[in-house]
């Protein structure tokens, strides 16, 4: 039953994408990255006997409760690059603001002077 509710979160997940992607709201790094995920949910549902073997080998009472750790894996993981990326983009952010305020400072400070000495 769960390899139907595979199959559809993927056809969603890839429908959402190609929307988001139409309208210019995802970068192509991450329409691959979720193209590739809902790829892998679609090969596990057309394929489960990968996902019983790969859940009896490792020890796992059921094969749902396989999938839905490696889910939960993938989407934790993705979460933290998010998390670095939207730091670095913040001290960007920060950097960029410093610098248009000292350039301001600085083009006051030049224009005081130059009408000081007129």
């Amino acid at each position: 039953m769960y390899w139907i509710v595979l199959v559809v979160g993927a056809v969603l997940a890839l429908a959402y994408v190609v929307v988001k992607i139409r309208h210019s709201q995802l970068a192509t790094s991450d329409a691959v990255y979720w193209f590739l995920f809902a790829l892998v949910l679609i090969v596990m549902a057309l394929f489960p006997q990968i996902v019983y073997s790969l859940s009896h080998i490792l020890g796992f009472e059921s094969p749902a409760n396989f999938v839905f750790l490696c889910v939960l894996a993938v989407v934790i993981f993705r979460q933290l690059t998010a998390s670095v990326e939207n730091a670095r983009l913040r001290s960007k952010v920060v950097q960029l603001t410093q610098v248009i305020a000292l350039s301001r400072a600085l083009d006051e400070t030049e224009r005081e002077l130059s009408d000081s000495n007129q």
